[in-house]
């Protein structure tokens, strides 16, 4: 099939057909224009940190709303807003488009799902597949190395290496979205793991990029962001004191009459004080008293 005849419903497994699973696109641009973020002149947009939050509420949300079983990631972003949405849409499946030379040589667009295989020992893989685990007393760094172009029908193969759950997994590696995204669904609810998160080496390209893209603990927020995989402890003190220095912050503004604004967003608080100081409170409860 060639791209410009591609939909989603037409490459849908048989087995999803028969059984009317309710398949729904997730755009990317949809997801960036309703958080403000328009695309440069070459039409890229910019996703940082502080997004995955946003994508794992978005997503959540659309998953509700559309009574999904399953969502296409339509568009690019960053490894930590695209398991951020994956994560949110839970448990409906995941799928991702990509792109495959036919045997005449045209490329053609198909279309795969997330799996999410248990960890196992040293983990496995197809031929040429290798990985490497680095035990440290703060997190666990996976990488895996292909020997050549990884094939889609080799994707439930790969079965990521056993690791302690009581530290997050950073996973490291260079290959297809629905390669690197099945390896972080495989840890996503691995026996109660705190997090699970993605670092890119320092190369010419630019320095050291580790960010957190799925959690489930509060000191590791999704969005953490850090150079080098060791400095994962610096980030989250930081953090703590970042949210305590914001909450004092809002304290003296409130006490001190000089709050000029505050905006809902969801579940973004915006305060504005007089001075132009403005602190984004992101809220997971709230409850009334009597």
């Amino acid at each position: 099939m060639n791209e410009k005849n591609f939909t989603p419903e037409a490459q849908m497994p048989q087995e999803i057909k028969e059984g009317e699973s309710k398949i729904e696109k997730l755009s990317i641009n949809d997801f960036a224009r309703e958080i403000g973020l328009q695309p440069d002149q070459q039409g890229r947009i910019t996703f940082g940190p502080e997004h995955d939050r946003l994508a794992y509420e978005y997503a959540e949300k659309f998953a509700r709303d559309e009574k999904a079983e399953g969502i296409v990631i339509d568009g690019v972003a960053s490894p930590g807003v695209i398991a951020s949405l994956l994560h949110g849409v839970h448990p409906a499946e995941g799928y991702f488009t990509y792109m495959s030379k036919d045997a005449e040589g045209e490329m053609t667009k198909g279309e795969t799902k997330v799996l999410e295989p248990l960890p196992e020992g040293e983990g496995r893989g197809p031929e040429g597949f290798t990985w490497v685990k680095k035990e440290t007393e703060d997190y666990t760094l996976v990488e895996f190395n292909l020997a050549g172009d990884f094939k889609v029908e080799d994707l439930d193969k790969v079965i990521p290496p056993d690791v302690d759950p009581s530290k997050p997994v950073l996973i490291s590696g260079r290959g297809p979205l629905y390669l690197t995204h099945t390896i972080a669904a495989g840890y996503r609810h691995y026996k109660n793991i705190p997090g699970v998160g993605f670092y890119q080496p320092a190369s010419k390209f630019g320095p050291a990029k580790t960010e957190i893209g799925i959690s489930h603990e509060e000191e590791l927020p999704l969005g953490l962001n850090f150079g080098e995989p060791s400095e994962i402890g610096t980030a989250k003190e930081q953090h703590e004191k970042q949210i305590t220095d914001g909450l004092s912050g809002i304290k003296e503004g409130i006490e001190g009459q000089k709050v000029t604004s505050v905006e809902v967003n969801g579940k973004v608080i915006k305060i504005i004080l007089d001075s132009g100081e403005t602190y984004s409170v992101f809220v997971r409860e709230v409850s009334k008293g009597e």
